[in-house]
């Protein structure tokens, strides 16, 4: 049985700041190395999701329904559907009954009922995966955030008009090492959406320009409410999502600066974030609390290595307490990329969103950065 694999035991028991030894409590390195059962349920969890995924969106092709209706004394074949925006039910007739239409018709109803049959027993398998993925010690991204980025995957919004930024990246570098980083780097209750203003929303969103960012947020938990703070959406446990985007350029630029109606929440422009936005993408898949996956999209992990370096050692207006936070998460994402992303290089070429200064800030310094 997994949840008695023996070298798992101590990192199950004491996860994953301290390790046990006698009497003795040791600190633990930032960064430890996931175990060969570990890595191989990783594996076969991402192996499962993209199966997920795909059945998930062949059974989406199948929405609404086809039913034959008589008018006149002939049957026509009519399509069912939800329009976008109203949420009111649709019809639209694909001819009168006919080889072809028939042929529509059988194919349709067989194809829905394989794709259910699919994303049912998949579902199935991921639920068991779940559950051994939590027995070992894989679950970690907070499950309130996991299920917003879920959400945010599902509708087609994660990685095209929205990554993730800040604290929560650090469970994409991390699952994509197979490393496991020290809790007290990685502990947030927030999470940070960076919203890319630049890029057109797909149409095919289901009803975001209506329902907007906070909308969605309802359909993850019901009691995510507006914050005083017009970005920020806070739910009765006190998580906030907070939508955030680059300061634009030149500042007087218009751009989006929310994804639905007025009352919806809207992006705080953020002072040098455009090294992130600008930055190349970083996508993977990790493990939430419940041991589910989840798919992750944010900024490469140098960006994100000297942007936190930029923000503990060079910006004025950062809360004292979160420099010393800020420059250990840089360090440690630094180290990741050296000893596991070899693909990943520290030049000031492959970093060309980032200023001069910021580059010859992390080069002046002794490793892990710049080699």
């Amino acid at each position: 049985m997994v949840e008695n694999d023996p070298q798992l035991i101590d990192f199950v028991k004491f996860p994953p700041i301290y390790s046990i030894s006698g009497k003795k409590v040791e600190k633990m390195p930032e960064i430890i190395e996931m175990h060969n059962t570990m890595r191989r349920m990783l594996v076969d969890t991402r192996q499962l999701w993209d199966a997920y995924r795909d059945a998930w969106k062949r059974r989406q092709s199948f929405e609404g329904g086809l039913t034959w209706k008589t008018s006149n004394g002939r049957d026509y074949l009519i399509r069912i559907y939800a329009d976008i925006i109203s949420k009111s039910k649709k019809q639209t007739s694909l001819g009168a009954r006919s080889p072809e239409t028939e042929r529509i018709f059988t194919e349709f109803k067989d194809g829905k009922e394989e794709a259910t049959r699919r994303v049912a027993s998949l579902t199935a398998r991921l639920e068991e995966q779940a559950r051994l993925n939590k027995a070992i010690g894989l679950g970690r991204v907070p499950t309130i955030a996991a299920r917003v980025l879920r959400l945010l995957d599902r509708t087609g919004l994660l990685g095209r008009n929205i990554i993730v930024s800040g604290t929560n990246s650090l469970f994409a570098y991390e699952a994509a090492a197979g490393v496991l980083i020290e809790r007290s780097l990685m502990a947030t209750e927030d999470l940070d959406l960076l919203m890319d203003a630049r890029a057109r929303l797909k149409l095919t969103v289901d009803g975001l320009e209506a329902a907007g960012l906070l909308g969605l947020l309802h359909k993850v938990d019901r009691s995510f409410a507006k914050a005083s703070s017009a970005f920020r959406a806070v739910n009765r446990d006190g998580f906030f999502v907070d939508l955030i985007k680059a300061e634009p350029t030149p500042p007087w630029k218009e751009e989006r600066d929310a994804f639905g109606e007025k009352a919806d929440l809207e992006a705080s422009p953020i002072p040098n974030m455009r090294w992130i936005a600008n930055a190349p993408k970083f996508q993977t898949v990790a493990i939430g609390e419940d041991g589910m996956p989840v798919p992750i999209a944010c900024a490469d992990p140098r960006a994100f290595a000297l942007y936190k370096l930029w923000m503990g050692t060079q910006d004025p207006t950062r809360d004292p307490v979160k420099r010393g936070r800020d420059i250990a998460q840089a360090e440690v994402v630094a180290s990741i990329v050296h000893g596991h992303f070899p693909q990943l290089q520290f030049e000031p070429e492959h970093l060309s969103s980032f200023p001069k200064a910021a580059i010859d800030l992390a080069q002046d310094r002794p490793d892990p950065f710049f080699s």
